[in-house]
């Protein structure tokens, strides 16, 4: 039976029993752990070209990019955007339809702006946005890139807005496989409170209360049309309304979290590895100087050096490299 002390001591730890050369450093052993991490690093890599096709990315990603908003809004002192149902349908439609006719534009091959999308899910707007982007497979990635041009900063801070909907969809345009964001911000037309008076003849039982003698009638929502943010400027249209915070979340299982994780825990897994090995190398030198082994020690070093340029390697930054943004 195997004393794992004994084994530890003679792996890792240099001393008179392991003739101040831990086996650690065995080129068989290097040569393993090099292969494993390389193995690691390649199932991560490939994990994040996998992920965009997988049924929950365009989810996650949905959700994810919402919450980088609201929290680049937050740092701005602004409100956080609604979740909108309708806006998220028409963001969904505007996504399709640029994959089915194979463009990436604002305004459609058949001169449809993004407004349509908008009004055909029934959001009745005073003030609008869009954002797209494509060729991507991280959210944090389109998020700054966004942030980095100012004319989609400016939708994503826009004090006006007050809801969001978000679509992200897989599909091939020009012929190449890729992801697809469609953001689209609103402001939804104010009410206008119109009291009616009740007649003497109506019957006792027909009476209602008198705080409830109002008709909500919804202001007359104009005919908006433009390419990244239109607003409509009236004293009535810009009162401030009510807004309920919809916050959403969405279940994610393991695979997903990994996913989605992966390369940061990579990048520590990295680190702490390279940590050790030095630490194990700067032990063996000055434990007992007496004893040297030039060759292992350049050999260790060559190992470290191979490490960190692995651990260097940012697959995601790679994959998100030639994200478009329009």
């Amino acid at each position: 039976m195997i004393n794992i002390g004994k084994w530890f001591n003679r792996m890792f730890i240099p001393s008179q029993k392991n003739l101040w050369k831990p086996h650690i450093f065995r080129p068989k052993n290097l040569f393993g752990l090099a292969v494993i991490l390389l193995v690691i690093k390649f199932v991560v890599f490939s994990w994040l070209v996998y992920s965009p096709k997988t049924s929950n990315f365009a989810v996650i990603t949905s959700s994810e990019l919402i919450g980088l908003t609201n929290q680049a809004r937050a740092e701005q002192g602004l409100e956080p955007l609604a979740v909108s149902s309708k806006l998220t349908e028409a963001a969904e439609k505007k996504a399709r339809d640029m994959v089915n006719q194979n463009y990436f534009a604002h305004t459609s091959p058949d001169g449809l702006s993004p407004w349509y999308w908008v009004t055909k899910a029934g959001y009745k707007y005073i003030t609008a946005g869009e954002n797209l982007a494509k060729d991507f497979g991280e959210s944090e990635y389109v998020h700054q890139a966004w942030m980095n041009s100012s004319s989609h900063r400016a939708n994503i801070l826009n004090k006006n807005f007050r809801d969001i909907g978000i679509a992200v969809i897989r599909g091939e345009i020009n012929g190449r496989e890729t992801t697809v964001a469609v953001q689209f911000f609103g402001k939804i037309a104010a009410t206008k409170t119109v009291a009616v008076n009740v007649p003497a003849t109506v019957e006792t039982e027909q009476i209602v209360k008198p705080d409830a003698n109002k008709i909500e009638i919804p202001a007359v929502v104009p005919n908006i049309q433009g390419e990244e943010i239109e607003l409509l400027k009236g004293s009535e249209i810009l009162k401030e309304r009510g807004v309920i915070n919809m916050v959403t979340q969405e279940s994610k299982n393991v695979f997903d979290v990994l996913i989605n994780s992966s390369e940061t825990w990579t990048q520590k897994f990295y680190m702490l590895v390279l940590g050790l090995i030095s630490l194990i190398l700067i032990l063996s030198i000055f434990v007992n100087v007496r004893v040297q082994y030039p060759k292992m020690i350049l050999m260790v070093v060559i190992f470290i050096i191979l490490i960190a340029a692995i651990t260097s390697f940012n697959g995601g930054a790679l994959l998100n490299k030639g994200i478009d943004i329009i």
